[in-house]
């Protein structure tokens, strides 16, 4: 289980929206000044929106809480294999397909059209897929517990 910290913003039913309270998917950019490689201010320069995430809510949680949440390990890789790998397999795949049943003289050409044929069916199959997801527990994030104010946590900081 993949686990990070976010404070509750607003609640519905089941759900809950969330802000993330932890600075960039690594350590190194909150604790020293000046440290890490500044990936997470770039993001931020170019994200138009708030870091806002709707997550499943089963214990019932409050506004301004701090809360722990979780996402199953197996949800991010087969999430990013769905999203990246299989529209890029077929897109190669249409380009092979085309060319080795073209005829010789317009080969790159039918490899063109055969590579615009896997882009598009990778487009409907992320549309197909990314609905099906937004519906399935398996790849939702979800709150697991509270965090303990009075919970010691040991960081270890730059020198």
């Amino acid at each position: 289980m993949i686990e990070t910290q976010a404070r509750i913003l607003e609640i519905e039913a089941g759900a809950a929206l969330v802000e993330p309270m932890e600075p960039s998917g690594c350590s190194a950019c909150g604790g020293t000044k000046g440290g890490g490689c500044g990936a997470d201010r770039i993001g931020q320069v170019f994200t138009l929106r708030s870091k806002n995430y709707r997550v499943l809510d089963p214990r019932g949680s409050k506004v301004g809480e701090a809360v722990v949440i979780g996402v199953a390990d197996g949800a991010v890789l087969r999430g990013s294999g769905a999203v990246y790998l299989l529209p890029l397999l077929l897109v190669f795949a249409g380009a092979l397909l085309a060319s080795h049943f073209a005829p010789l003289a317009n080969s790159d050409v039918w490899s063109i059209a055969g590579a615009a044929t896997g882009f598009v069916m990778g487009t409907f199959w992320l549309l197909w897929f990314s609905r099906r997801a937004a519906r399935d527990a398996r790849f939702q994030p979800v709150i697991l517990r509270a965090v303990n104010e009075n919970t010691f946590v040991l960081k270890e900081l730059g020198s």
